[in-house]
């Protein structure tokens, strides 16, 4: 972390419009390639790229201009830099001698953006059909991008690579997928692969120890309690209302398109097509 004082001054370069993520649009003070340009949003960040030899800059609506307003960027990250309090903007400082992918920075600091303005972003791949959304959560490395991918081309529609927007709607936990459209979370896969297992292996899981699950998944370190709330709030509502499984799948490179036929077929039942717990409402 670097031992500069947070900024406190406004940012002269202008920002642009960047992209859209996650349900968040955002805007840039550098160019950013990479990023769609449509999709649903219902919050707006502004993210700055700042050169060490420039870290006193501030994105320039910015509300959090005293160190008082501004939070360190979570160690989750692996960035220096700072965000405001109320999420509206988020500043990253940049090593030239180490540049990196800033598709990549933003992806690492949006959730906590998102979670500081009250919504919840799951670290999670998914893929959605006409019935709804179901979501991958694993550990790093666990195969959630590989799976979505796999049934991708099994004519699945991929909904997130590893970040996922979640809200709540009459009581239902949806995905907003399209600029207008959101869809019901119909189950979420808690995904880890096994050598020598035969096939893959879904095995239902308590609400309690889905709630346990995320929150050990989640963007947690921010000590916000306002933001905490949120997130704890949504997390209850899936560990409620949507259908939790351990996914498990066997660990063999050769098994990559077998092991998305099974899930696929598991998917496309009626059951997980219509899936809610009882007692949901």
């Amino acid at each position: 972390m670097s031992e500069l004082a947070p900024p406190r001054v406004d940012l002269r370069d202008p920002f642009a419009l960047a992209g859209t993520l996650a349900g968040a649009r955002i805007w840039c003070n550098r160019p950013i390639t990479g990023l769609p340009q449509l999709g649903y949003h219902d919050l707006d960040v502004e993210i700055a790229f700042l050169s060490r030899d420039d870290a006193k800059a501030l994105p320039q609506h910015g509300k959090g201009a005293a160190a008082g307003e501004t939070i360190p960027l979570p160690d989750a990250t692996g960035l220096t830099g700072w965000i405001a309090k109320d999420g509206g903007w988020g500043a990253i400082e940049e090593d030239p001698n180490a540049p990196q992918d800033r598709v990549v920075q933003i992806r690492r600091v949006l959730p906590f953006l998102a979670a500081l303005q009250g919504r919840v972003t799951l670290h999670a791949a998914a893929i959605a059909s006409a019935a709804g959304v179901f979501a991958f959560v694993g550990e790093s490395g666990a195969g959630k991008s590989t799976l979505s991918r796999c049934l991708a081309e099994l004519g699945w529609r991929i909904a997130a690579d590893d970040l996922l927007p979640c809200r709540t709607r009459e009581g239902m936990v949806t995905v907003p997928l399209d600029e207008d459209r959101s869809f019901p979370l119909r189950g979420i896969y808690f995904l880890s692969r096994q050598e020598g297992l035969p096939c893959v292996r879904r095995i239902a899981l308590p609400g309690a120890h889905c709630l346990k699950r995320l929150l050990v998944h989640g963007f947690g370190e921010i000590a916000e309690r306002k933001a905490w709330a949120a997130q704890f709030g949504l997390y209850e509502s899936i560990a409620r209302t949507v259908p939790a499984f351990d996914l498990i799948e066997p660990d063999a490179l050769s098994r990559l398109r077998q092991n998305a036929l099974e899930v696929s077929a598991l998917l496309s039942e009626p059951a997980a097509q219509t899936a809610c717990r009882l007692g949901s409402g």
